[in-house]
C-alpha cells in the first residue's frame, strides 16, 4: 500500500527527524505502524527521547506495548498518539506502564477508547504527573467522564478535553463541578 506521506523506512525517518539535542523526535503522518513502533522502541539513539509525536501511524495496543516495555525510551514528557487505534485496551498498557509515569502531556484524541480505557487513566498512580490530556473524539461517555469526576491521581491535571465524546449535559455537569480536578484551567466539553 502507497502511504500518502512517507516512503521511507522508518531507520530513515528517525534519523532524519530526531532533533539535533536528541529529545524530540516527531513522526507524525508516517504511518509507521506496530513494526514501525517497535522499532522505535529498540532503537538505543532515542535514549535521551523526551517528546514523540505519533499521530497517525497506524499504532494499535501491540505497539503501544512496545513501546511500554522500551527499555530505551523510559523518560517521555509528551506523547502524541492522536488518530490511532488504541481502545481501551492501549489505554490500560499506557496507564499500567513506569515508561509513561514522567508524562506531563498525553494525546489521545480519536482512539477508540470508551468508558473502560478511560477508567485505567483515570485510576493509574503512574499518571499523576499529567498537566494535559486530550480524550476528545473517543467513546468515553458519561461513565467516563464518571471515571475523570472521581479521579484521586489526576488531581494536576489543567487541560482536559472531552469534547465528542456523547457526554451528557449530566456527565458534563459531573465534571464541570468535580472538586478532585478543582486545577483544570481549560476544561472543553462542547
Amino acid at each position: 500500500m502507497k502511504r500518502p506521506f512517507n516512503d521511507e523506512p522508518v531507520e530513515v525517518l528517525v534519523k532524519k527527524l530526531l532533533s539535533p539535542c536528541g529529545s524530540i523526535l516527531d513522526l507524525r503522518l508516517k504511518y509507521l505502524g506496530d513494526a514501525g513502533l517497535e522499532y522505535i522502541a529498540g532503537t538505543e539513539e532515542l535514549q535521551g527521547l523526551r517528546e514523540l509525536n505519533l499521530e497517525r501511524n497506524e499504532i494499535t495496543p501491540k505497539g503501544i506495548q512496545a513501546l511500554a516495555q522500551s527499555k530505551v525510551i523510559t523518560q517521555l514528557t509528551t506523547l502524541h498518539l492522536e488518530r490511532n487505534d488504541l481502545g481501551d485496551a492501549g489505554a490500560k498498557i499506557i496507564a499500567e506502564s513506569t515508561n509513561f509515569s514522567h508524562l506531563k502531556y498525553l494525546n489521545l484524541w480519536k482512539n477508540k477508547i470508551g468508558p473502560e480505557g478511560v477508567r485505567s487513566l483515570a485510576s493509574s498512580l503512574l499518571l499523576s504527573g499529567l498537566e494535559t490530556m486530550d480524550l476528545a473524539q473517543n467513546q468515553i461517555g458519561d461513565a467516563g467522564a464518571k471515571a475523570l469526576a472521581e479521579t484521586l491521581t489526576l488531581s494536576g491535571l489543567k487541560y482536559l478535553d472531552v469534547y465528542g465524546n456523547g457526554i451528557t449535559e449530566a456527565g458534563q455537569k459531573k465534571l464541570k463541578g468535580c472538586e478532585l480536578l478543582g486545577r483544570i484551567q481549560d476544561l472543553i466539553l462542547a
